[in-house]
């Protein structure tokens, strides 16, 4: 996607409350604007009620309808696994699932998975922000480790702008999960490849 196209990408971002999600939501769609994106927000289930589940909608590019139907997302990120499984149905066919999670979602949803050619990639994003001494930024670690995969199509760099544009004191902090959470994707991503025939 770049600003002369008019494909839309939407992305769901699911969790529960205290976890960050109005920050990520913030992060990702100031990003898009700042690149010269149009940018539509919509944020639902109840932002200000901790342990409650929270869902923001974000489009970039395209309509400037404010919610995303089920079944059209290109992309969830979920700071749950149970958020995540909660909200799959959003996911359109070839979507891909980022998800803050230790372990791969339910086995019974494989089938379900596979049929609709779903990517699912987890990723420890909690541990990884308790190791760093900060576990609030886990929502910013996970930021990190979609960047990785390039699935926002929105740079490292644009998204180091972006903290330090909005996160005032604690943007140090901030940068060093995000750059936590993009090491940490490229790892996984260069792990997943398969080896060249000579090294075999």
């Amino acid at each position: 996607m770049n600003s002369l196209t008019a494909h839309e990408l939407k992305i769901v971002i699911a969790g529960i409350g205290g976890q960050g999600i109005v920050f990520l939501t913030r992060l990702l769609s100031q990003t898009a604007v700042n690149l010269g994106y149009p940018v539509v927000v919509s944020e639902t289930h109840g932002m200000s009620q901790r342990g409650g589940s929270v869902i923001s909608h974000l489009k970039i590019g395209g309509s400037e309808a404010p919610l995303i139907q089920r079944g059209s997302a290109d992309v969830l990120i979920a700071l749950d696994a149970n958020e995540a499984m909660q909200n799959l149905d959003f996911v359109r066919r070839g979507g891909t699932v980022f998800v803050s999670s230790n372990a791969e979602l339910h086995p019974d949803l494989l089938p379900h998975l596979e049929r609709l050619n779903i990517r699912t990639l987890h990723f420890p994003a909690s541990a990884i922000a308790v190791e760093l001494g900060s576990p609030e930024t886990a929502n910013i670690v996970m930021a990190g480790f979609v960047c990785a995969y390039d699935g926002l199509n929105l740079p490292l760099e644009d998204l180091q702008a972006t903290i330090k544009q909005i996160a005032g004191q604690r943007a140090e902090g901030n940068l060093k999960a995000l750059a936590a959470g993009f090491q940490a994707g490229k790892k996984k991503i260069e792990d997943a490849q398969p080896l060249p025939e000579n090294l075999r």
